[in-house]
């Protein structure tokens, strides 16, 4: 669905409601405001920026970028990922992986981020019909992260994933509804 926002979701945690917090998959028109955005620098390690891992989604297939609007102007990007490294720390059927995660350094502390991930599982379902569930890894040396994924629904499965270049990592996840 080129150009096109799939789901609204009122951003409650932006504290206004006439803010609306839409996901689209990167356009061509999107594409170069996407690839300026970027996380604050100590966050950049953990998450990636677009300029990087945006043509790396381009080129993964089972990958897929995906941007934030706000008022449809990005703020954030994530990636939806249904590719065979998802099943290294999420083994099973109905996966989709959810990588790269940030909101642009300019844009935070405002609540986007836990209202870009609210507005993913229907956008996640619209992509993936045979989706069940939502999965990722978060360092835990990123505790700003670890509490915003929890604050929009994701949950601590318990186990942990050690293959990542930055240490430890807890596996989240999150049921799809039907």
């Amino acid at each position: 669905m080129e150009g096109s926002t799939v789901r609204r979701v009122d951003a409650r945690a932006v504290h206004s409601p006439s803010v609306t917090v839409t996901l689209s998959e990167v356009t061509p028109a999107l594409r170069p405001l996407v690839l300026a955005l970027a996380p604050l620098p100590e966050q950049e390690p953990f998450s990636g920026a677009a300029r990087d891992t945006l043509p790396a989604a381009e080129r993964t297939p089972g990958r897929d970028g995906v941007a934030a609007l706000l008022d449809g102007v990005p703020f954030g990007f994530l990636m939806l990922d249904v590719g065979p490294e998802v099943r290294v720390y999420a083994p099973g059927d109905g996966v989709v992986g959810v990588r790269g995660v940030y909101v642009d350094a300019g844009r935070q502390g405002r609540g986007l981020g836990t209202a870009m991930l609210l507005a993913l599982p229907p956008f996640a379902r619209e992509r993936h019909p045979d989706a069940t569930r939502l999965a990722l890894t978060v360092n835990v040396s990123n505790p700003r992260a670890i509490r915003t994924y929890l604050r929009a629904g994701f949950t601590d499965t318990g186990r942990m994933y050690y293959g990542g270049r930055l240490g430890p990592q807890h596996i989240l996840e999150l049921e799809l509804p039907r």
